[in-house]
């Protein structure tokens, strides 16, 4: 457990490394008319690469102190993790595919109904009901389009 502890705040590092590194590409100071396309990108960059140095520090701090700890994943544990891990990489898999709105329909019917047992009434109306309040509000009143697939363009109605 406290390895994994190291190795996620060492991937949460780059994380940050990789968006200050872009954030300076782009530029992070303030300009004639506010701030750079990288300013705010930049130094949420630094803050993630602070904390986790922080984080890092005390993992190895214990891990000398304690050893390995716990394992990660108790016996018999990973099937319920490729349980929750599937159907997120499935959803991100059919976004590309057929949009945003029609994969998240998808994904909450078939979370709810197969992996919660929710009642199917109650899956259909929500998976139905939040992607749709999710279109409206990005896509008609913000006017920010969510991304629609290759094959999902035109399967959406415009209103």
């Amino acid at each position: 457990m406290r390895r994994a502890d190291i190795y996620v705040a060492l991937g949460l590092m780059l994380v940050g490394l990789l968006a200050i590194g872009d954030a300076i590409r782009l530029g992070f100071g303030w300009g004639m008319s506010g701030p750079e396309a990288g300013f705010f990108p930049f130094y949420m960059g630094l803050g993630v690469v602070i904390c986790t140095f922080f984080i890092l520090l005390r993992a190895i701090r214990i891990y000398r102190k304690e050893g390995s700890g716990k394992p990660l994943v108790k016996p018999g544990g990973l099937p319920q993790i490729f349980r929750v891990l599937l159907p997120a990489v499935g959803m991100i898999l059919l976004t590309e595919l057929i949009g945003l709105h029609l994969a998240t329909i998808l994904y909450l019917a078939f979370y709810m109904g197969v992996i919660g047992k929710t009642p199917w009434l109650k899956t259909v109306a929500i998976s139905i009901l939040v992607p749709l309040a999710v279109f409206i509000l990005f896509d008609k009143i913000f006017l920010i389009p969510l991304p629609e697939g290759i094959w999902g363009k035109g399967l959406i109605p415009s209103f």
